[in-house]
């Protein structure tokens, strides 16, 4: 057993507590569902069980009206669901974990599964009771719920960075296709980006300093290093792995994803410096095309901006995004309530047998069925056909220290030098590795 190795790390996760990637927009406060004892419907007890989740994006929405219908639809149990940022999600998990009151259900993701499981705050044995086969579900996904060779997880969904890119625009440049390549992804967004006197970034004139609309964005936060991850493994290197003890970083290949993207910025001039919202960026006419993932296709499906999705571009020698997905966890439990555990096993199996009402949210249902309503929907084509050249990082114990989006972590510090400080990209990546080594080394 492990239950008292988490005591040890419980401060330093309560610090860098991974938020991933890329389930926010907006910003919400806790959300909970109403007490539900009228749900019995006077047949007797009710069993009240606790779910965790981190979205506080469009999705949050679509997440609660799963819960609301999971409610209505028996008498039995009633989930009372939780939603924060990621980082406060699992401050708060280890708070109540340590009290002995954690949820029943928590989601997390891939990467972060290995150092909640070697705190020992996980419950594994839920998940043969839970009844899922490994051929109804994509491996991408199926292989993010195990950690050492041990199941802990139950698949929920997946997601990648693809392109956005708006028709409109398009059109009036001439454009025909989207960008597959990195050249084509310079020469689009060339054309694309216009300065105040209507003269392109391709064309001679052109007054960078007076851009009115550029033609790529992407967020310029810990993103930065989720595409420089793609644009290593385009190389076919990547230096992460579940086990690593120091980093095997090729540090060329590594400089040469990271100029990739500060040409964009400083060199070509297609990116703005500093942005902090592409999405809106690109509501607003500012950015003609952006980088992102799938979350944010109910946002856009509000708008009246006719747009589009495309595959992340293959920059080197072969297609890879940077990818992960959302699983569900059982937390241990010091009391064991064997109604309460029956009822949480009954919630996830419902979840996974409703995943196509999720597709709704942008995410990508990790079960094959629930995938194929994804298929039905705009804007999905590109991003599930991605799912094959998506690539993880690894569930390592120390994800929260060597992956953490709050500065100053690694991953942070190199977007930001690469993009903000416009560093060289050699020296980027020394001190990425020795950042890294050094939090595995503690």
């Amino acid at each position: 057993m492990r239950t008292k190795r988490w005591l040890a790390s419980f401060l330093t996760v309560m610090l860098l507590a991974l938020p991933l990637a890329g389930c926010a927009a907006d910003p919400k406060p806790q959300a909970t569902n109403s007490p539900a004892s009228a749900n019995d419907g006077g047949s007797g007890k009710v069993v009240n069980i606790d779910f965790w989740g981190g979205w506080t994006g469009p999705d949050l929405n679509t997440m609660e009206g799963l819960v609301n219908k999971f409610n209505q639809e028996q008498s039995g149990i009633h989930v009372e669901f939780t939603s924060l940022q990621w980082t406060p999600l699992f401050t708060k998990f280890l708070t109540e974990m340590k009290g002995g009151n954690p949820p029943d259900v928590l989601v997390m993701h891939p990467f972060e599964l290995g150092q909640f499981v070697e705190m020992g705050v996980l419950d594994n044995a839920p998940i043969a009771n839970v009844g899922m086969e490994t051929g109804n579900y994509s491996s991408f996904a199926w292989g993010g719920t195990f950690y050492k060779g041990e199941q802990y997880a139950v698949p929920l969904d997946v997601h990648m960075h693809g392109l956005y890119y708006n028709k409109d625009l398009y059109n009036e440049a001439g454009i025909t296709q989207p960008p597959m390549t990195g050249e084509e992804l310079i020469a689009t967004a060339q054309k694309l980006t216009v300065d105040n006197k209507g003269k392109r970034a391709d064309e001679a004139g052109f007054d960078a300093n007076n851009i009115v609309q550029y033609g790529l964005g992407f967020s310029m936060n810990h993103h930065v290093f989720y595409q420089i991850y793609a644009l290593l493994n385009q190389q076919d290197h990547n230096p992460f792995t579940e086990d690593m003890k120091a980093v095997e970083l090729d540090e060329e290949k590594m400089a040469k994803a990271i100029a990739f993207l500060q040409d964009l910025v400083f060199k070509y001039k297609v990116v703005p410096k500093g942005e902090k919202s592409p999405v809106d960026d690109f509501m607003g006419g500012k950015v003609a095309m952006f980088v992102d993932g799938p979350w944010q296709m109910p946002k856009l499906e509000e708008s009246n901006i006719q747009w589009a999705s495309a595959p992340y571009p293959k920059v080197f020698d072969k297609p890879a995004a940077w990818g992960a997905a959302e699983i569900l966890t059982f937390p241990l439990k010091k009391n064991n309530d064997s109604d309460k555990a029956k009822a949480a096993i009954e919630f996830v199996k419902w979840l996974d047998n409703n995943s196509g009402e999720w597709a709704k949210s942008g995410q990508l249902p990790s079960s094959n069925v629930g995938m194929q309503t994804a298929q039905s929907m705009e804007g999905r084509e590109a991003f599930i056909n991605s799912l094959d050249s998506s690539v993880l990082l690894p569930s390592h114990p120390k994800a929260a220290q060597i992956f953490s989006s709050t500065a100053p972590s690694p991953i942070l510090t190199a977007a930001q030098d690469a993009i903000l400080n416009n560093k060289d990209p050699h020296d980027i990546a020394k001190q990425l590795k020795k950042d890294m080594d050094s939090l595995l080394q503690e």
